[in-house]
This record gives C-alpha cells, sequence and structure tokens, in this order.
C-alpha cells in the first residue's frame, strides 16, 4: 500500500467557516513506510479571522468529558504555521506529480474536505497539496463492507491523529478483503 492518505479532524462546527481545532494524518507515502502528522490548533486566534463556534457541536463537546474537550480546544499551534506545516509534509511523503497514483480519504468527504478547504482559504493558503479527483470517501465503504469496522480497533475518542489511524486500519482490512 504507498501513497495512501488518510485525514481526520476535529472541529467546534460542522460546516465550512468553523473553527478547525485539530488535524491528523496518517498514510503510507510513496516508499510504503507508515507517517503521521498531527497538529492541534490554537481555537482562540480563529476568532479573529471570523471563525465560528456551533452551538449544537459546542453542546455535543461539552459532553464528551473534560480529558477530550481539553485535548480538543487545547492546542497552541497558530493556523498559519500549522497549514504550511501540513502541506509541506504532504509534498514530501506522497507527491512528486500532480499525476501520481495518490489517494486522500476522509470519513465524509462532504465534511473534512470542505472545511479545511474554507480554513486554508481563511489564512491565505489557495487549495490542497493533491488534485479534487484524489479525493475519496471511507464513510461509503465503511458503510458498504461493515466487517472493516471491527479492523479500526479501540481508539483515543475525538483524536484526529488516532481517528486517522483506526480509518486506515479499516481501509488496509478493505483492500484486502477486496483482493483478487
Amino acid at each position: 500500500m504507498t501513497n495512501e492518505l488518510m485525514v481526520d479532524i476535529e472541529t467546534s462546527g460542522s460546516k465550512p467557516g468553523c473553527k478547525v481545532l485539530s488535524l491528523g494524518a496518517f498514510g503510507f507515502d510513496k516508499d510504503g513506510n507508515q507517517v503521521e502528522f498531527y497538529c492541534r490548533f490554537d481555537a482562540k486566534s480563529q476568532i479573529a479571522q471570523g471563525l465560528e463556534d456551533d452551538a449544537s457541536t459546542m453542546a455535543w463537546w461539552n459532553n464528551q468529558g473534560r480529558e477530550a474537550f481539553e485535548e480538543a480546544f487545547g492546542g497552541d499551534t497558530d493556523p498559519i504555521k500549522g497549514i504550511a506545516d501540513f502541506k509541506q509534509w504532504v509534498m514530501q511523503n506522497f507527491r512528486t506529480s500532480k499525476f501520481d497514483k495518490f489517494r486522500v480519504w476522509s470519513r465524509g468527504i462532504d465534511f473534512d474536505f470542505p472545511i479545511l478547504n474554507r480554513f486554508f482559504q481563511t489564512y491565505g493558503f489557495n487549495g490542497f497539496p493533491w488534485q479534487f479527483w484524489q479525493q475519496y470517501d471511507y464513510r461509503t465503504v465503511a458503510n458498504l463492507f461493515p466487517v472493516i469496522k471491527s479492523a479500526e480497533g479501540n481508539v483515543l475518542k475525538h483524536s484526529a491523529l488516532e481517528d486517522a489511524k483506526a480509518q486506515m486500519r479499516g481501509l488496509r482490512a478493505f483492500y484486502t478483503l477486496t483482493k483478487d
């Protein structure tokens, strides 16, 4: 398995324009090595950029327990630095040209990617370090093949990196299941 990346985010809302609290990514680079990225963004600084909290999402976070809340909202990385670091990490590990065989996955193509895209744009970054046709939806795979859910294993709840790792374990099980 090479050039496969799973991304996951934790947010303060469910639509583009909400705060991004953390970004986790786990994958197999162009040489087949396991690589990971994790960044916890400073949520307070995002207010000045007009990024908002959603009341129902905040109520949900308040019911997740103190440890999960502190992990989610305790980040201190400047978003500009974190985004730049992520884009550089992707290019270094996965990309040699825009025509590489490369897939980037998220659990909900209509959640992570649109929110991240707005977040990147808010801080002056235009687009992802991949092409739109390289984006795939892990939620669909997981729903069509529920047996792979058990391969995800137990994870630390609401950690973007641990969620990305679990989802990649599920994706690997899917590939094994569907291998000719």
